[in-house]
């Protein structure tokens, strides 16, 4: 019974990861055509990106981190 808590984790966590990539892919498809549209602003939205990124991967760090230490009773 504990094993099956364990594998829903591990689903839990890819869930995270998959919905986590679909929004940064969203937001640098948007960025990237606000760059087409606003070539002057190119500075700025590329610098908002690396910064909505590294929180992002500061946040999957952290949960990955979290979730990936559990122990094993045999």
């Amino acid at each position: 019974m504990r094993s099956m808590q364990k594998v829903e984790v591990v689903i839990k966590f890819i869930k995270h990861i998959v919905w986590g990539l679909i929004w940064e892919g969203v937001l640098a498809l948007i960025i990237g055509l606000l760059i087409f549209i606003f070539p002057s602003l190119l500075g700025m939205l590329v610098g908002l990106l690396l910064v909505i990124s590294a929180i992002y991967l500061f946040v999957m760090a952290y949960r990955i981190n979290k979730l990936s230490s559990f122990k094993l009773e045999i």
